[in-house]
């Protein structure tokens, strides 16, 4: 997943996880491309739309706090000694004034302390301290700034950016991100905001991110753990990867990439600082969209019918312990159709993204949730308790 390629590939197109290294490594996936507050305010004078004005000021303001992330990590395709480790890097960003870093946890590897250079090129150690692989939000501390300097020199260093409320972001808005392409020197590209609510799939951990932002902002090894900035100069996602359709050549650009939306870093990074994880509410279930088509294999469907068809239920889950139908398969071969969910909590339920979204932005684990399903040509309602994610192993 590096300079030289390490990919994650699947049916429909191909991710590239941005960081650098020697490895090259597959991973199966669906579509591959789920708050801190900081004293900083947004910039005195925002560029609001792309008029011709120069982003230097934006450039100027947040380069400061942006940061080179390079991590050793143990090699997983060779024994010999002499090539037993890789080196990555990547990018990250300063969440607050306490030495913390944000960046993408796909870039560390096994790694446990690594190294972060300022934009000055000091660079000081620092310790993995939280990771979210489901939502690759990880998060450092720089250990040694406070012992090796006094806490004013810290704070020169230490510039948190601002983190806005990502759901409020629209197609066609422009941003910018700031990493170090290729492990070069600071760099900045910028675009415009092509996708609202992709959904991100990690098919290697079963999970969906839902609300993740597409981009045309070319993004390429070294850039990943970057900041995706607005206008205003607040940062709206963390850089994640970039999309690439399976016909083209390795290592071809598509034009698009995706960020991990800066409400989930709001959310997660705050549980990853005092107990090093975050942990996910689970429906236990897979499913999918009712779409027209899908509609039209099922008898007894209204029209209008809008919701989430229940392909399969996780056992002692909490969809399993509401007592919510999955579809089967017949001993003839024929696919029969299980529960529908139409609404969650009262709200009402469209689709998968919708479905994904309220579970992950609105619930945690131990609350109650309720459900209305659609099953035999009648509604039921069903309650249960917010379960866990499944621990990865």
């Amino acid at each position: 997943m590096y300079a030289i390629v390490r990919i994650m590939k699947y049916v429909a197109i191909v991710i590239f996880m941005i960081e650098i290294s020697v490895v090259i490594s597959s991973l199966s996936s669906i579509y591959l491309p789920v708050f801190a507050e900081s004293p900083l305010t947004s910039l005195s004078n925002p560029i609001s739309s792309n008029n011709g004005a120069s982003l230097y000021p934006l450039f100027n303001q947040l380069s400061k706090s942006v940061v080179q992330v390079v991590s050793i990590n143990p090699s997983i395709t060779t024994t010999l000694p002499s090539q037993n480790t890789t080196t990555e890097v990547a990018a990250g960003f300063v969440y607050d004034r306490f030495g913390h870093i944000i960046t993408a946890n796909h870039v560390l590897g096994g790694a446990i302390e690594v190294a972060v250079i300022f934009k000055n090129g000091d660079t000081h150690n620092a310790t993995v301290i939280g990771r979210d692989p489901y939502t690759d939000i990880a998060v450092l501390r720089v250990v040694d700034l406070f012992a090796n300097i006094d806490s004013k020199s810290a704070n020169q260093y230490l510039v948190p950016v601002t983190l806005a409320n990502s759901s409020t972001i629209k197609i066609g808005d422009h941003v910018t991100t700031i990493g170090y392409p290729f492990a070069s020197k600071i760099a900045m590209t910028s675009g415009i905001v092509s996708q609202t609510a992709f959904l991100l799939s990690f098919s290697s951990l079963g999970y969906l991110v839902p609300d993740t932002i597409e981009t045309d902002v070319a993004v390429n090894p070294g850039n990943s753990g970057s900041p995706l900035i607005d206008m205003n100069g607040e940062v709206i996602g963390l850089i994640y990867g970039r999309l690439n359709p399976t016909t083209a050549p390795l290592g071809e650009f598509s034009g698009l990439s995706v960020a991990i939306p800066s409400n989930a870093i709001i959310q997660i990074v705050p549980s990853l600082i005092q107990n090093g994880t975050y942990i996910h509410p689970d429906v236990g279930i897979t499913g999918s969209t009712l779409t027209v088509d899908l509609a039209k294999h099922f008898q007894n469907i209204p029209d209008n019918l809008k919701g989430v068809v229940v392909n399969s239920i996780l056992r002692r889950g909490t969809a399993d312990r509401a007592g919510i139908n999955a579809a089967i398969t017949d001993k003839y071969g024929q696919r029969q159709l299980g529960d529908i969910i139409t609404s969650l909590d009262g709200h009402k339920i469209p689709d998968i993204e919708s479905f994904l979204s309220y579970i992950q932005e609105h619930k945690r684990v131990g609350e109650s949730i309720s459900f209305v399903v659609y099953r035999d040509g009648n509604y039921v309602s069903l309650n249960s308790t917010l379960q866990p994610v499944s621990p990865i192993l």
